[in-house]
């Protein structure tokens, strides 16, 4: 069961949402060969000291206190939307839960299509947009990228980031340090947040750079980086 508390934006409250999301067999036999004790593997806090020693290199080589080399801008865009949904909208951005565990307007979700609303990932150095950003790097930079949530947009949401074929480390969240290091290639983004990413540009080729919720990258959230 998946139990989780969904804001109610409208009206300033939590409501409890529960899901199945499977059921679980157990065998009344027990198996051929006694398992060693899951709890107390699951309760000891494991280390990969080969993973630990890299990340420490890269965070050496690549001096992750430098300013960022490049920065997205993440936002939305609605055209035409109905004047109650767009009335409604203004009083979704009042606070944001650090993580959105469900969606609590699905009607509006469902309301709205790609042709009433746009969402972006922005380049303020160029102004470009999705597909138009157009990055180029060469195999082996090794870039911080710092991505902003724009706050002040109609039914903010947080944002999935994922970046295919490349990995990175997440060094900070709002400024704050993560001293909880670990190569990722998706990083949640909440609404009004940002990140600071550095990103290990090893593996070259064309790839997606994209929200992961799908109607946001259905409706533009996404562009492609080029390591050559």
């Amino acid at each position: 069961m998946n139990r989780v508390r969904v804001l109610d934006r409208l009206f300033g409250r939590f409501v409890p949402e529960t899901d199945t999301l499977g059921v679980v067999v157990v065998d009344a036999e027990p198996p051929p060969r006694p398992h060693p004790d899951p709890a107390r593997s699951f309760d000891t806090l494991a280390a990969n000291r080969k993973v630990q020693d890299e990340i420490t290199r890269y965070l050496r080589e690549a001096d992750p206190n430098r300013p960022p080399d490049h920065e997205l801008v993440l936002a939305m865009e609605t055209h035409r939307l109905p004047f109650l949904s767009e009335r409604l909208m203004m009083l979704d951005s009042a606070w944001f839960a650090p993580v959105e565990w469900g969606a609590a307007m699905p009607a509006m979700n469902w309301a709205t299509t790609g042709k009433e609303v746009r969402w972006v990932l922005r380049d303020p150095a160029t102004g470009k947009e999705n597909n138009d950003i157009g990055w180029h790097f060469r195999r082996g930079d090794v870039i911080k990228l710092r991505i902003a949530n724009e706050r002040a947009v109609l039914h903010g949401m947080q944002h999935p980031i994922h970046l295919h074929g490349q990995r990175f480390l997440v060094l900070a969240v709002n400024g704050k340090r993560n001293d909880n290091l670990a190569w990722k290639d998706t990083v949640l983004v909440p609404s009004g947040a940002t990140v600071d990413l550095l990103v290990d540009l090893s593996n070259p080729g064309t790839w997606m750079l994209h929200c992961h919720i799908a109607e946001h990258l259905e409706a533009g959230m996404m562009t492609t980086i080029t390591v050559d």
